[in-house]
């Protein structure tokens, strides 16, 4: 993986934050309903972040933490604003 596609990679899993905190601010009747969902599924992004760096390795171990690293952005931004 060249270095630029690590910037890329970079900047579209930290885009998961002012993306999450967009939808939150356009869902807020469905964010206090899903709130409990949202905490369960960034336990599971986190539980899998940790098994796919057991588990995969190489391109495939860095596309997987990557997309479950945005995913978990998206979530704590709607959960923070949420709460």
């Amino acid at each position: 993986m060249s270095i630029l596609q690590l910037i890329l990679l970079i900047l579209i899993v930290f885009s998961g934050w002012p993306i999450g905190v967009f939808i939150a601010s356009k869902t807020k009747e469905e964010l206090k309903a899903g709130k409990k969902w949202f905490k369960r599924i960034m336990m599971l992004c986190f539980v899998l972040v940790i098994a796919s760096l057991f588990i995969l390795n190489g391109d495939e171990m860095t596309l997987a933490v990557s997309s479950l690293a945005f995913m978990l952005m998206l979530f704590s931004a709607a959960l923070k604003k949420a709460g």
